[in-house]
């Protein structure tokens, strides 16, 4: 992948795993659920770092 369009993609997955471990704060401190959700998206990100990094 070319080094801009990769970096690009990186940088989104990072805030997708940014908003799911937030999420994962805020649903445990406050106990509303959906913490399947935030390892979901979690997982994607790191899923999506090593599709675009392999």
């Amino acid at each position: 992948m070319d080094g801009k369009r990769a970096l690009a993609a990186t940088l989104i997955c990072v805030g997708v795993a940014f908003v799911g471990v937030f999420h994962l704060a805020f649903s445990t401190i406050f106990g509303y659920g959906f913490r399947t959700i935030s390892v979901g998206l979690i997982a994607a990100a790191i899923f999506g770092v090593l599709v675009i990094n392999a």
